[in-house]
């Protein structure tokens, strides 16, 4: 029984790994590149900001009342867009806590919220990041833990009442309570996000959930920091009923009613608003209870794929992992002070401060550098359906800002391939109940498909904005938006999405350049955050403010940076791919280079974002930056990435570049051989040997260190430049535009963070150092030179 057993489970277990694999904070580059961090998860942040940027509020968070015997816990923080865990309103609901023990005429109490959509947004991180010990963090992590124990312990039951998001300590708390009701609202999300801060839930969540809802939906939740929806959590055991919206109050105190005073069947027992309490399947029960089993199959498994997803950069899951495995081997008491002692732990590493520290910087972009435009922009063209202008017809019409969306090019087949590679996304979100068919049609209703041989002009001539996303050759920009500028109206800002070429320079095809503006968007766009907006000297404020309203009303985490080749990111990602170009040449095996740099913490090597972005992209746009900024960007020899290109080599997009691409899967025999040889992943292309070969310089004989710092440094190093240069406005967008864009790894902070930890004058030395042995391309910024002479951080 347990040897059949274990076979089925590792296959369930096997199942999870794609679950495990959203530990990595992928980013991308360029036209196009892997997706960043999920929607899902980028929603959690997103509230969890909204939390930590309200104010303080002096008026009562927690007010109490009694409706026919149960007392309704209204939870309300006045000035705030959502409600999260303060000391004070954790104080405030010790206070209703114990009237509500005392209250005679109260049998039960619902616990409810007095936002629109959210039911408690998570902690304060306000609070949490002032903490200055782990002893002090762990002190927090107490208090929440004790309020929730009382809470589960209570002999009057609680009801949780849940409508919009319930995350972190929120969900904590309605795992404390005795009976769970949520709303059928697409807005309705719980999750344990706090994973993605380089935390772990410290208030009894390692502990309840998997007990709960059993160890193979609790250990993804926990280690990903995933939201789910109310059907799911309904379907898993998180959530005991579901209400519509509007009936939340009286469902939920129907439910304390009749948890308080249980109808009796005929033999004496409790019958009606039963909990739906999970039924063990043979697998749970396995699982679960034979500690060989879930130590040798369940920990020991999820170990090896968070270390292989996670490359030993993030502590946390690791944490998470001995958390819940305490409470299963010794109790949920021991597993709360294993709890406590990790959460503070945890928030002392430099990988949590660097998380939290991009957290903070993403609240702060969310408001407007430029303030509030003038006018609305409401109706937006864009030009172009391919890849590009797709995915920003999609984020557009998605958001229930944009009245309209205009979706123009030259003809119908173009258009329509356009039109479907939405659709097909948005029915991915179906799929998913990510969103609901209704709602997919609403969205593609706003999106007006227009060729040439439509009446377009009169469609354009109610533009507010027009986002051009058309080929990266000047002249066919300037032709296409000079001819556009005569059509639109005198209001209307003219975009356009390019990753490289100077935004004045585009700008001169224009009358009136003052309503230019380069708005930079990553590949694919529905799933990467970061929009790059991209002022010149002649762009008027008004532009530049629609510019930022309209990326953030998409959804975007946006970042403002000046006019020049390359602009903040494409700049710099031109020099790491350079350098691992070079050491390619000195004999480096392909993926040797990949895989040193997925183990510093990128999502992807640079070998493998070449191919993605498409050699010929990257190609082009590295001779071009190294003719702008000289011998300091480039560093191999072009001629070979030219060979590889007239042999067809372009990387995905041709099925073949350093890598192999579309090769016919393996059959079983060929898949266990490949694994007993040790053939993991995708195959280097076996041609690319010879044309490196012609090419190759002498071996360096550099060590692993020295290569990812030769890669790393350089990478860094231009990021210091363009501060110098004021293409960035400041260190904090350039770490988030790294992070967001290209994939630096997040647990470093940014590129300017992960100077101050290691200290600028380390960096100093060791770039001269390597500009001694390798020349010009190693010459460091001289604010990097003028940081370390005086000790200075980029961050105070």
């Amino acid at each position: 029984f347990i040897f059949f057993s274990l076979l089925f489970v590792c296959a369930e277990m096997k199942g999870l790994a794609n679950v495990f694999r959203s530990l990595k904070h992928t980013s991308s580059a360029l036209p196009s590149a892997p997706a960043a961090l999920s929607p899902a998860v980028a929603s959690s942040v997103r509230y969890y900001a909204d939390a930590a940027a309200a104010p303080a509020a002096p008026e009562k968070s927690v007010k109490y009342s009694v409706k026919d015997g149960v007392a309704i816990i209204t939870i309300d923080c006045p000035g705030q867009k959502v409600n999260s865990l303060s000391p004070a309103l954790r104080g405030e609901f010790e206070e209703v806590f114990n009237q509500f023990q005392r209250d005679s005429s109260a049998q039960a109490g619902v616990i409810i919220s007095g936002k629109k959509d959210n039911f408690i947004a998570g902690a304060d991180i306000r609070v949490l990041s002032s903490c200055n010990s782990a002893e002090e963090l762990s002190g927090v992590a107490r208090l929440g833990q004790q309020l929730f124990n009382d809470i589960a312990e209570s002999k009057k039951p609680f009801v949780a009442a849940i409508n919009g998001q319930c995350l972190g300590g929120g969900l904590e708390l309605a795992l404390a309570c005795h009976y769970r009701v949520a709303t059928e609202n697409s807005k309705t999300k719980l999750g344990l996000p706090e994973v993605m801060l380089g935390l772990l839930p410290g208030s009894g969540g390692t502990q309840r959930l998997p007990k709960l809802v059993g160890l193979q939906h609790a250990m993804p939740m926990l280690l990903t920091g995933k939201n789910i929806n109310a059907t799911r959590a309904k379907r898993m055991g998180l959530v005991d009923s579901l209400a519509h919206p509007a009936e939340l109050e009286r469902a939920a105190i129907s439910v304390a009613k009749g948890l308080a005073n249980p109808k009796l069947d005929k033999k004496g027992k409790p019958v009606g608003f039963k909990k739906s309490s999970r039924k063990k399947s043979m697998i749970d029960t396995v699982l679960e209870d034979v500690s060989f089993v879930r130590d040798n199959v369940v920990f020991d498994k999820a170990r090896e794929m968070v270390k292989k997803t996670t490359r030993g950069n993030y502590p946390a899951p690791n944490k998470i992992i001995e958390c819940v495995k305490e409470g299963f081997d010794n109790g949920q008491k021991a597993g709360l002070e294993m709890e406590l002692k990790s959460f503070g732990e945890l928030g002392m590493t430099n990988e949590s401060k660097g998380l939290v520290s991009i957290f903070f910087a993403q609240t702060e972009l969310k408001k407007n550098r430029f303030g509030a435009p003038q006018r609305d922009y409401k109706n937006v063209g864009i030009l172009g359906a391919g890849l590009m202008g797709a995915g920003i017809a999609q984020v557009t019409a998605t958001n229930d800002y944009f009245d309209k969306v205009m979706l123009k090019d030259r003809d119908y087949a173009a258009l329509g391939r356009g039109e479907e590679q939405v659709y097909k996304n948005l029915g991915s979100r179906v799929k998913r109940r990510a969103m609901t068919n209704f709602d997919r049609d609403v969205v593609m209703s706003k999106i007006v498909g227009l060729s040439d041989a439509d009446n377009w002009e009169a469609h354009m001539k109610t533009a507010d904005m027009i986002i051009e996303a058309i080929p990266e050759d000047i002249d066919l920009k300037h032709k296409v938006l000079g001819g556009m500028e005569k059509i639109v109206p005198d209001h209307c800002v003219i975009a356009t999405n390019t990753s490289a070429l100077p935004i004045h320079k585009i700008a001169e095809g224009l009358q009136d350049p003052s309503r230019c503006v380069g708005m930079h968007y990553f590949s694919p766009v529905e799933k990467m955050p970061l929009l790059e907006v991209i002022t010149t000297d002649k762009t008027s404020k008004e532009a530049s403010a629609a510019a930022v309203e309209v990326g953030i009303k998409q959804g975007k985490t946006v970042i403002v940076v000046g006019d020049g080749p390359g602009f903040y990111t494409t700049r710099i990602l031109a020099p790491l791919v350079a350098e691992a170009a070079v050491l390619m040449q000195e004999g480096v095996e392909v993926k040797k280079i990949d895989n040193i740099m997925r183990d510093v913490g990128f999502p992807v090597g640079p070998v493998t974002l070449f191919d993605e972005v498409g050699i010929d992209v990257g190609a082009k746009i590295a001779k071009f930056l190294e003719g702008e900024f000289g011998g300091r960007i480039g560093g191999p020899n072009f001629d070979s990435v030219k060979e590889m290109m007239d042999a067809g080599f372009f990387g995905r997009k041709s099925g073949a570049g350093f890598y192999m691409y579309n090769k016919p899967k393996a059959n079983m025999v060929q898949s266990l051989l490949n694994k007993v040889q040790g053939k993991k992943g995708k195959e280097v292309n076996p041609a690319i040997g010879d044309i490196l070969a012609k090419y190759k310089i002498s071996p360096s004989n550099a060590s692993v260190e020295e290569m990812q710092e030769r890669i790393l440094f350089r990478f860094i190093n231009e990021a210091v430049f363009c501060l110098q240069e004021d293409i960035l406005k400041s260190p904090t967008d350039g770490d988030i535009g790294a992070i967001f864009g290209l994939g630096f790894p997040p647990f470093l902070g940014g590129p300017f963070r992960y100077l101050d930890r290691i200290g600028v004058d380390t960096f100093v030395g060791k770039m001269e150092k390597y500009a001694d042995k390798y020349g010009e391309r190693f010459t460091v910024a001289q604010l990097a030179k003028d940081y370390a002479s005086g000790a200075k951080k980029f961050h105070a």
